[in-house]
């Protein structure tokens, strides 16, 4: 008799609360002062905001209380072969010293200072098509833990190829998640895109952590609760459609929602799950992990 193992990376305990990972302020190119900014994402729902100012941190606690938090970040420009050109990349939490150039040392800084890394919009074709991610170097690269496929500055279905490609080369013992943003500037670009974080308190040690585990999942629109049920992968959305695909980007089970689940066979390799909503919006699970057992 064969059975399989799923990995759950949503069995934490806690709720789910609205997380934007990419954003700027007047202190770099955004329209909005950090109060401003932090005011806008409260009004919308939003518990944690991460500031990413281009090279430079911004810190604003103004309105940091138990329901809301704002955290410091910076989106580095890694030049290619000096700056303003090159990919951006997204230092969460706790940055690190900024002095350092190649996108390894800045990894490895950022996560030395307790923080977690972002690659941000890796088919971005801007920064005179020097601001994109290739899929050799986001192989290569050790130690960060997020991908965005949802920017409106890039390509949503390849920056998903690519998330899936290096899922793949990494397997489940170092997984890397799947991230949507709103790259915010001005107004027009809020909410649309953001992350559901699986936490117990808003506090930073607990945000950051729920990031580094994958517990929580992307958006553009759907609600969702993903988990594990009876030996299936269940997912309860909002959103009318909900697909299961596997590590090759097959869609293994296609249904209706509201509540769907799926017993996996065994030879996924992994399970994804996407919720598909209306007017192209979506959300977006992390990867399951099969293991199958005798």
């Amino acid at each position: 008799m064969n059975l399989t193992r799923i990995a759950d990376p949503y069995a934490v305990p806690g709720r789910y609360a609205k997380a934007q990972l990419h954003c700027h302020t007047t202190r770099s190119d955004g329209r909005l002062t950090p109060r401003a900014l932090l005011e806008r994402y409260r009004a919308a729902g939003y518990s944690f905001v991460v500031f990413t100012d281009h090279n430079r941190v911004t810190v604003c606690d103004d309105l940091n209380d138990a329901a809301f938090l704002a955290l410091p970040g910076v989106e580095t420009t890694v030049p290619r072969p000096f700056r303003p050109l090159g990919p951006h990349m997204g230092r969460l939490g706790a940055p690190g010293a900024l002095g350092a150039r190649s996108a390894q040392a800045c990894i490895d800084a950022t996560a030395a200072a307790g923080g977690v890394v972002s690659l941000h919009h890796p088919s971005w074709t801007g920064n005179l098509w020097t601001g994109g991610w290739s899929l050799t170097e986001m192989l290569r690269l050790r130690g960060y833990h997020l991908i965005e496929v949802s920017n409106h500055h890039s390509r949503t279905e390849e920056d998903l190829r690519r998330w899936t490609t290096v899922l793949r080369a990494r397997g489940a013992a170092a997984p890397v998640g799947a991230a949507a943003a709103d790259d915010l500037h001005r107004d027009g670009d809020l909410d649309s895109g953001w992350v559901m974080v699986k936490v117990a308190a808003v506090e930073p040690a607990t945000f950051l952590s729920a990031l580094r585990s994958l517990a929580f999942y992307a958006s553009t629109g759907p609600q969702a609760e993903f988990g594990v049920r009876d030996g299936t992968i269940a997912c309860a959305t909002d959103a009318p459609e909900i697909r299961f695909i596997d590590a090759q980007d097959a869609v293994r089970y296609a249904a209706k929602g509201p509540e769907v689940s799926y017993a996996p066979q065994g030879d996924e390799g992994f399970v994804r799950v996407e919720c598909a909503g209306r007017l192209g919006r979506r959300a977006w699970s992390q990867a399951f992990w099969i293991t199958r057992t005798a």
